[in-house]
């Protein structure tokens, strides 16, 4: 019930809508007396349009034939003129709008309920306007006992009906493509919350990984203990704490298996892996950092300086070798404004022969020189809060060196500019790291 009534107050409200815009015309006796041409037509064009896989024409042009002259008889009643005549110069236009919604009907029949073409609409509109304004003419004709229709009136009415298809036709296309752009950029939305999460879990899961075999080396050892211990004849009670030390070392790695498991469905199952070209993922880079950058009240230039494009072949594990440098170049500035580039090319010539090379620099204050050994240990960070004493984990150069070294067979090398700053060079043997290449000629 609720649902039928939404309808009617819809159908209402957009034949109301049309009613007004009616009001907006021009008057024109050389085609017949009380004749007028108004922007309604084009408003019920654009609602017709937007509203057919809900309504039919059919439906609002009937709503609009009797509302629209009604309205237009009271707006326009003028001392000196009688009732009569006034309904005489106003409801023809119910003629119209009757013959308009008969002819869309019959042209738009095979879509109803979806998305006609735009051209069939276009021809349709057309012939609708131009055919309903032949016959509201030929009836104020009859009523007036005269005969308006001329090869001059014909003329008119071909041009107004080409005029008001023309605007109807901008108007829908400019709605069309602002909707387009509207949905592309919540879709650009959804896809980079979603490659963020999936990244962000695939690191998890790698930092869970790496831990478990920790673990595993440390549940060897312990069996090692126990035995050695019996072995030697220790007290019991020595024997028996070295194997609860192991058993709950099994018992952590099996839990650590479990949630491995668990990630692994749930981000292959939720999302997948795209398949991402290098270009695409720069400027997904790009735009996660000018949003963090802007959110912490940071004026920072991101340049993009790339040579060649290709399809990568891990995109989450490249999302994350990126991400953890770039954010790591913002956090450098300390709340200041600062650049960062990152140049991909390819390299000819180095120690592992042909290879991508990526360049992520910045122009932080750089690195200590003691520190340089040290930065790609797990647990290493200069990242503390002077108020709280929290100091991150220091795990994102770690990952970036075991993707690079272990997954792609490349190398990673970081080194202080001269003029300031930081740059992380990275090369990477083409065969572990691309799928398809497209070169981009630069002057």
């Amino acid at each position: 019930m609720n649902s039928y009534l939404d309808r009617i107050k819809n159908v209402l409200m957009i034949a109301l809508i049309i009613s007004v815009a009616a009001q907006i015309n021009i008057d024109a006796p050389h085609v017949a007396p009380g004749f007028v041409f108004a922007i309604d037509v084009i408003v019920l064009d654009v609602f017709i349009f937007c509203f057919l896989d809900k309504y039919t024409a059919m439906q609002i042009a009937l709503i609009s034939a009797v509302f629209s002259p009604t309205f237009r008889f009271i707006t326009s009643m003028k001392a000196g003129v009688s009732m009569v005549e006034n309904a005489v110069n106003c409801f023809p236009d119910a003629i119209f709008f009757i013959i308009y919604g008969i002819i869309i009907s019959l042209c738009v029949k095979a879509y109803m309920g979806r998305r006609i073409p735009l051209l069939n609409f276009c021809i349709s509109v057309f012939l609708a306007d131009f055919l309903g304004n032949i016959i509201e003419v030929y009836f104020m004709s009859i009523i007036r006992a005269d005969n308006f229709v001329t090869m001059y009136m014909f003329n008119t009415l071909l041009v107004i009906a080409l005029a008001r298809t023309g605007i109807s036709l901008f108007i829908i296309v400019t709605m069309e493509y602002y909707m387009h752009v509207q949905t592309e950029r919540a879709h650009n939305r959804k896809i980079q919350f979603m490659v963020n999460q999936s990244v962000t879990i695939a690191d998890e899961m790698r930092f869970i990984l790496n831990n478990k075999e920790d673990v595993e080396r440390v549940l060897k050892e312990a069996y090692a203990l126990h035995t050695d211990m019996k072995d030697a004849d220790m007290p019991e009670e020595f024997t028996k704490r070295a194997l609860e030390i192991a058993r709950g070392t099994h018992e952590i790695k099996g839990c650590y298996q479990e949630i491995l498991d668990t990630l692994d469905n749930l981000n292959r199952n939720a999302h997948g892996e795209p398949d991402l070209l290098m270009s695409e993922i720069l400027k997904f880079m790009k735009s996660n950092i000018l949003k963090t950058a802007a959110a912490k009240h940071m004026d920072v230039e991101f340049e993009i300086d790339q040579r060649m494009d290709y399809k990568v072949s891990e995109s989450y594990k490249t999302i994350s070798i990126l991400r953890n440098l770039t954010v790591n170049a913002l956090e450098a500035f300390e709340g200041s404004d600062g650049k960062i580039r990152v140049m991909v090319a390819w390299c000819r010539y180095s120690s592992i022969g042909p290879c991508h090379r990526i360049e992520v620099e910045d122009n932080g204050p750089g690195i200590d020189e003691a520190d340089m050994e040290t930065i790609f240990l797990p647990g290493y960070s200069t990242k503390m809060n002077m108020d709280t004493g929290f100091v991150q984990r220091g795990l994102g150069l770690s990952l970036v060196r075991d993707y690079v070294e272990n997954d792609f067979g490349g190398r990673i090398r970081v080194k202080n500019r001269k003029d300031g700053g930081t740059r992380f060079v990275i090369e990477i043997p083409p065969s572990k790291f691309e799928e398809e290449t497209r070169w981009i000629f630069t002057s």
